[in-house]
């Protein structure tokens, strides 16, 4: 019985992708074949792997001679419910209808099953993925605080923070301070009270790095960050999504020669760190949001 439950954000994008693509009730065989097939931490994986991977969620139900026409199976299925969208998004669908037997004469040519895996992981998850990962996320009221830093030195004196806030006011500066209950690497998210999207973990400005350990608080600015607080100018809502990732998430413009200022997430940046968060596959997510006050 296909009965696997997500466990992050990747899995759940993945589980509903199995669902609309094999609805429950068809074939477990191809449901447990699209799940593990497609799964990120199997992206290396051989056939003859994701076989044996099968055989062992049916108790032997299954061999290695089947893989093939289960997987074919599954690609026709796929093809027939994403092709028309994978064709808008510049997939060759040719390249997912290839003869029995065939295998890439050229480094370009790739299996149909690799087809699909680059546009489900580079293309439709980064399509989905702030939606999917804000209707996910779970609120963190307690891991996730804002201090008043006022003017203290340069390494933040934390021993002399007052007691944490549920709002933040305007045009005066803060620290934030989470405590989440994983070990991982921080991507912080922040839509601002304008609609406005920024990246605060990972960047120069408040938090390079960004490693979270259950024991230890993590704070924003960071040690080896070049801000000295965070502060909002404008009233309204501040939504944070915050992700912890196993990997740290390498961006493009997060670097030590870049712009420390340069942090806004427009749409080619969003489809980016999608794409880095798609590598991986045990993305778990949080949110908080606070109101700008006078």
């Amino acid at each position: 019985m296909f009965n696997s439950e997500p466990k992050s954000l990747q899995e759940k994008f993945l589980r509903d992708f199995t669902d609309k693509v094999l609805p429950q009730g068809r074939s477990d065989t191809q449901r447990w074949c699209c799940w593990l097939r497609f799964h990120p931490k199997n992206n290396s994986a051989r056939n003859v792997d994701i076989a044996k991977q099968i055989e062992e969620q049916l108790n032997k139900g299954f061999t290695k001679e089947n893989i093939s026409a289960t997987l074919a199976a599954v690609v026709a299925r796929i093809k027939d419910t994403f092709g028309e969208k994978m064709a808008k998004d510049g997939v060759q669908i040719e390249q997912l209808q290839r003869e029995r037997g065939w295998s890439p004469k050229t480094p370009e040519e790739r299996y149909p099953w690799q087809v699909i895996y680059q546009w489900l992981w580079e293309v439709e998850f980064p399509r989905v993925g702030w939606e999917l990962a804000t209707s996910l996320a779970t609120c963190a009221i307690k891991e996730f605080k804002v201090v008043d830093i006022q003017e203290r030195r340069r390494d933040l004196s934390f021993e002399e923070i007052p007691a944490c806030e549920e709002s933040i006011k305007k045009d005066q500066k803060y620290a934030f301070v989470l405590h989440l209950p994983e070990e991982g690497y921080l991507l912080l998210l922040n839509r601002g009270s304008k609609g406005n999207y920024y990246c605060l973990s990972p960047s120069q400005a408040f938090q390079p790095v960004g490693v979270c350990l259950p024991d230890s608080p993590l704070y924003l600015p960071g040690s080896g960050a070049l801000a000295k607080s965070l502060k909002f100018e404008d009233l309204g809502e501040e939504y944070f999504l915050a992700i912890l990732t196993e990997k740290p998430v390498a961006l493009s413009w997060v670097r030590p020669d870049g712009n420390p200022r340069d942090f806004q997430v427009d749409d080619q940046r969003f489809q980016e760190i999608f794409q880095q968060l798609g590598r991986q596959w045990n993305a778990r997510v949080f949110y908080k949001r606070f109101q700008i006050v006078e």
